[in-house]
């Protein structure tokens, strides 16, 4: 769910990843292309050769597999809207996350959320840093000490490339107007219709040293295909979206318990993972992402627990591991299905851990917890052609039979979950 400049890294090293993993097997993937379809038709799946013979005037027995298929996608989505799965994803962090019906929004007393120990010569950068920004501050930007305090960490207390940093993420924000994304975005398209398959996940508890917890069911969506799908500035305003709820949630949760915001364990999970989503431009689109999320998520990010991985996936990481910063290679650990529950129990308590991945946190008798933990998946093309209708709209336009336009927030709540 996260990224942080480390997370500019991690992809670079996930393109590697993936494009090592890609030649090592592309020549059977290259013998399938061609030998698989060759022999599906001569012989079908179950190895014996045959012939679609349907009755005159009926439907083949292809043509009843793919309408089966139809009607199954469109009841899944029928249920993941109407029973609202993934529409608590930020308020996992509250006591009763599906009590709540409003997500996280921008915070009000930013000056409230507690600052980690500072050394004298960190409170001294951070006061050169606030006077350096005093014109970002007086045109309504974000300097509290607080949010210096990230950008400090992320350049290690270099003032000058932290003031680059920091002004470039303004320009970033003002360029997609970020401050207003909760008032005047279209979120009926960019944050609910996608809700239950992308961002998958959600954030969910805490760990063991009291810092938040993320999952994210990475190796259910098909990145790939649903990049593909998607026009990427499409895409791009989901992730935007995704990264302000973060933040609100996170700096809630800091005023709340009282302290600083510390680095979230993100656990991404790997099952469901597989080869077709090995794409060179999938890892592209990936980084360009990050280039986004290092901005809006400067320094949230402590660590990121990968599991479930395929044994392929963890193998090259410990072969590629070693070319990147001992820093990074600190924050990631990738490891099997096999050693995924103690691994997790290392950083999380039992029981908030969810039951699908060992632990024993349910919600109302889900073990996959799916009103909080969007459940993810591949959206289907109706859920695709729904998005891209809902995007063209402004927000505001759609009113009700006879009625008024219904308000941006309301028509963006009910757009879609809980139908």
């Amino acid at each position: 769910m996260f990224a942080l400049e480390d997370c500019q890294l991690f992809s670079k090293l996930l393109c590697r990843l993936m494009l090592a993993v890609s030649l090592s097997v592309g020549l059977a993937r290259f013998l399938w292309a061609t030998a698989g379809p060759l022999w599906r038709l001569l012989w079908g799946d179950d190895g014996h050769q045959h012939v679609d013979q349907g009755e005159p005037g009926g439907l083949g027995r292809q043509s009843c597999i793919v309408l089966a298929h139809t009607e199954h996608v469109d009841r899944e989505v029928e249920q993941y809207w109407s029973k609202g799965y993934g529409r608590h994803k930020y308020c996992g962090l509250r006591e009763n996350a599906v009590s709540t019906q409003e997500p996280p929004t921008t915070c009000l007393s930013p000056s409230d959320i507690p600052l980690p120990e500072l050394s004298d010569e960190q409170r001294y950068a951070l006061a050169v840093l606030s006077d350096r920004v005093s014109d970002l501050r007086r045109a309504g930007c974000r300097t509290d000490p607080s949010t210096l305090a990230r950008y400090l960490r992320a350049r290690k207390g270099n003032v000058s490339e932290a003031e680059q940093m920091l002004r470039r993420a303004a320009e970033w924000r003002q360029r997609y107007d970020i401050d207003r994304v909760f008032t005047h975005w279209n979120l009926a398209a960019y944050e609910q219709c996608l809700g239950p398959w992308w961002l998958s996940g959600g954030l969910f508890g805490h760990g063991k040293r009291g810092q938040a917890v993320a999952y994210e069911r990475l190796g259910r969506c098909n990145f790939a295909k649903l990049a593909s799908s998607m026009p990427f500035e499409e895409l791009l305003k989901c992730d935007i979206v995704h990264c302000e709820r973060c933040v609100a949630a996170l700096e809630e949760d800091a005023i709340r318990c009282g302290h600083p915001l510390i680095g979230v364990t993100i656990v991404m999970d790997m099952e469901g993972f597989g080869w077709d989503q090995v794409q060179y431009n999938a890892a592209k689109t990936i980084s360009k992402l990050a280039a986004s999320r290092s901005l809006l998520l400067t320094e949230i990010t402590g660590q990121i627990l990968v599991v479930r991985a395929p044994p392929a996936v963890a193998r090259a990481w410990g072969l590629f591991k070693h070319l990147l910063d001992p820093g990074v290679v600190a924050k990631v650990e990738v490891v099997t299905t096999a050693d995924t529950p103690t691994r997790l129990r290392v950083h999380i308590d039992d029981d908030a851990i969810p039951v699908y991945l060992g632990g024993s946190k349910c919600i109302d008798g889900d073990p996959e917890c799916r009103y909080v933990l969007a459940p993810g998946g591949l959206p289907s093309p109706s859920v695709i052609a729904r998005f891209s209708a809902l995007a063209r709209e402004k927000v505001g336009e759609r009113a009700p039979p006879g009625g008024d336009p219904v308000p941006a927030r309301q028509s963006a709540m009910s757009c879609c979950w809980g139908r």
